[in-house]
């Protein structure tokens, strides 16, 4: 009897597999990721730390758990699935990392605050001429800046909330930035 003649699920690992790859039922995918839902969960929980960013990035997962099948050559399914997991979550947090290191270093290269302290009427001056700046951004910049300096927000969080791929957030941030520091020192 075929794998395509049994009953989804009533199918083992390495036949849903089978299934999925080979005859592309992705319903047969589907049934797959789903034996291991909670231990995906689990894992991503554990790495994220909460249950917003946990959901997120198991949808991320099996977004990639679909692609790579494709290409992996898989014999335990559960402990792929782990590995594939724990990685992606992993590299989630290390690109959250660097994303945090580079606005801490652009606070401390941009704040004239550490070599020259100002005053708090002089503060609020300087407060006002950046709102003031951030309105003359372009609408896009000025989104980008604001999540990711006032609400901060990941660049992955900026993409999903603005529909934009991430490297366009990145390269709106940088060029936001590149105009507010020519904005102020013209002011």
């Amino acid at each position: 009897m075929g794998s395509s003649l049994k009953k989804i699920s009533d199918q083992n690992d390495q036949e849903l597999l089978t299934t999925a790859i080979v005859e592309q039922q992705p319903i047969a995918s589907s049934e797959l990721f789903n034996r291991y839902l909670e231990l995906v969960y689990g894992v991503c929980l554990k790495y994220m730390g909460n249950r917003n960013d946990a959901q997120d990035e198991l949808m991320h997962v099996y977004e990639l758990f679909v692609k790579k099948i494709k290409v992996h050559d898989v014999e335990n399914v559960k402990s792929w699935l782990y590995v594939l997991t724990k990685n992606h979550c992993l590299g989630v947090l290390r690109k959250q990392k660097r994303n945090t290191e580079k606005f801490d270093q652009f606070a401390v290269v941009y704040s004239e605050e550490k070599y020259h302290p100002i005053d708090g009427q002089e503060k609020e001056s300087q407060l006002v001429k950046l709102e003031s700046c951030i309105e003359k951004l372009n609408e896009l910049q000025a989104s980008c800046v604001r999540a990711f300096y006032y609400e901060k927000k990941s660049y992955d969080e900026i993409s999903e909330l603005l529909n934009i791929d991430w490297n366009r957030i990145r390269s709106n941030i940088q060029n936001g930035r590149r105009n507010l520091k020519n904005c102020m020192e013209n002011k």
